[in-house]
Formats: structure tokens, sequence, C-alpha cells
């Protein structure tokens, strides 16, 4: 019964999206992090319309792919350690790493044309769109609905 219990509130606390596809040991230190709980305040401020740089040509489908992909947190930590956020409104975490890192794409400099051009655009979308068919009217996203489940449960079994 207390494994039970315990398994549920780890569900309901763990945070979606906070595991990196690269974490291994050569990570020792958080370099930086973005909790879920700030990248849902920071979406409801986003504007996607806004988030295109100046003198951008139309991004490709191949371009696209990578923004929507896990590879573009992959580079931002490798790309942009010790800077500003550039994404927070996504849930992620960087670490300090043991060596030099390589981007995805050719180069840091390819990165930050793409996050400038077709990444905050598509990225800032996509996470909008998320956030509205996901969230109640209420905008407590999914945290409220988890913790009521979980005391609904709880009262099944002891009853």
């Amino acid at each position: 019964m207390h494994l039970l219990l315990s398994l549920m509130f780890v569900s309901v606390l763990s945070a979606p999206g906070s595991s990196n596809k690269s974490a291994s040991d050569d990570h020792l230190l958080i370099e930086h992090s973005v909790t879920q709980e700030s990248a849902e305040n920071a979406i409801q401020h986003l504007k996607p319309d806004l988030m295109i740089g100046a003198g951008c040509k139309e991004c490709t489908r191949r371009e696209i792919e990578y923004c929507l992909s896990s590879d573009v947190i992959e580079d931002h930590c490798c790309c942009q350690r010790k800077y500003h956020e550039v994404f927070p409104y996504i849930a992620h975490t960087c670490y300090v790493r043991s060596r030099n890192c390589e981007p995805t794409v050719r180069d840091c400099g390819v990165f930050d044309r793409l996050l400038a051009c077709c990444c905050h655009h598509h990225l800032g979308m996509k996470w909008k769109s998320q956030m509205s068919t996901t969230s109640p009217i209420n905008g407590q996203g999914g945290k409220r609905e988890n913790f009521i489940i979980v005391i609904g449960l709880i009262i099944l079994l002891f009853y």
C-alpha cells in the first residue's frame, strides 16, 4: 500500500520533459535549469508571431524538424553556456560538461541563426498550442488535475 502511494506521488511530482537524452557520467554540475512551473509561466507571455528575427528567409522543412526535435535543446546546452536563457518556455536542464561538445548542426553560428530565424517561432507556436490544449481554463495546468486524481485514488483505497 505504501509503495503504491509512493509511486503515485512520484508520478505527480516528476516534471515531464526534464530528462536530457545526453545525461551521462560526464555531467558533473547543473549549469542551468528551467523548471516546468517557470516554463509554464513564460509560455503565458509568448507571442510566437513576434519571435522571428529580422532579415530571415523562410525556414526549410528540415530546419523546422531540427527546431522541434530535442537536438535544439542539446545544442543550446552546448553553444550557449552561461548566457541569458533563450528557452525560458521549455523545461530543461543543462549540465557543465567535462569535455568539449559539438552541436548537431555544423557549428554554434548555424545554431544561432536557426534559433533567431526558425526555432523561436516554431517552438513558441508548439509550446503555446500545447499549453492551450492541455491547460484547464483556470490556468493551473495538469498539476491540479493530477493532485485531484491522486486524492480521489487515496479516498477510494481507504473506503
